[in-house]
């Protein structure tokens, strides 16, 4: 089924020669992932907090269920979990690399206050904008505004947008077995670990709704293609290389109701992203990365 919610381009956005890719139908995610999404993980398969480094796995390999969602607990509290799984047919390390890095630059006709139209390409439902904070690489964090449901619920905090702010984080500064980090490397897997925080999308910079871990992998596939493989922790940040857990974290958001919007929203961008990526890479790579 087609997705109708979306947002509509400004007369300056719709001149720009990209939009052709905003009117792409937005497909709801394949009905093989939304019977996987009926109901949470088995206890069993869902990665615990404790163990989030075993999710760095050459290609080929799987330490636990990757696509799936369960609400859980431990000492610290109640926590959620993610594992979300997307195949990229015909793309390659370096095309997601440059994809990654691109939707963080405003094209120059872009207009004021309208957002980001490379972002709302990737998902014309739900995102807004996205960019470097600092305005030139990701050191200092990546931000995003954007709407999670992209059913809209009425009379939820799921259809509010959000802005949030994407940190790195130096695996070299936690316990992961640095020869996996080389048989990775050699392997071309792109290993992309942060937190993420959130807040208040009127200007305040007010922060909101705890703290989310994140570990995502991109991988080829052996027959061809990439991945992409991420695990998120709900209710967990990063300090001094360990896990700590944020009691900000509002509990509907650990809910098995709200993961399962996180983990719709997050397969239906990446499919509908694997529909035209390799088409826009081939026409925007060689242009000057303002190009409209």
């Amino acid at each position: 089924m087609i997705i109708k919610e979306r947002f509509t381009l400004s007369p300056g956005e719709r001149a720009m020669p990209m939009s052709k890719y905003f009117d792409l139908p937005l497909y709801e995610m394949d009905p093989m992932s939304q019977a996987l999404a009926a109901k949470p993980m088995d206890a069993d398969q869902a990665l615990p907090i404790e163990s989030w480094l075993e999710h760095l796995a050459l290609p080929g390999e799987y330490t636990h269920q990757v696509f799936g969602y369960r609400e859980m607990e431990n000492a610290d509290g109640k926590y959620g979990f993610i594992a979300a799984y997307s195949t990229y047919q015909n793309a390659t390390p370096k095309m997601m690399s440059w994809y990654f890095n691109w939707i963080n630059v405003h094209s120059k006709s872009q207009p004021k206050d309208t957002g980001n139209l490379r972002y709302k390409l990737w998902c014309p439902a739900g995102h807004w904008t996205h960019e470097f904070i600092n305005g030139k690489d990701r050191a200092d964090g990546i931000m995003t505004q954007e709407q999670l449901d992209l059913l809209q619920q009425p009379g939820t905090p799921f259809a509010d947008q959000f802005i949030s702010v994407r940190y790195p984080i130096d695996l070299m500064e936690t316990d992961v077995d640095r020869k996996l980090l080389e048989e990775l490397k050699k392997a071309g897997v792109w290993i992309d670990p942060a937190y993420i925080k959130y807040y208040k999308t009127d200007g305040s910079w007010t922060p909101i709704l705890g703290t989310h871990l994140m570990l995502t992998m991109s991988r080829p596939i052996l027959s061809g293609g990439m991945e992409k493989v991420s695990a998120e922790w709900i209710g967990y940040g990063l300090k001094d290389g360990k896990p700590v857990y944020d009691f900000t974290t509002p509990e509907w958001k650990v809910s098995n109701q709200w993961l399962k919007v996180g983990l719709t929203h997050g397969t239906t961008e990446a499919q509908h992203l694997a529909q035209f990526l390799p088409d826009l890479y081939n026409e925007y790579k060689d242009k000057p990365i303002d190009a409209d």
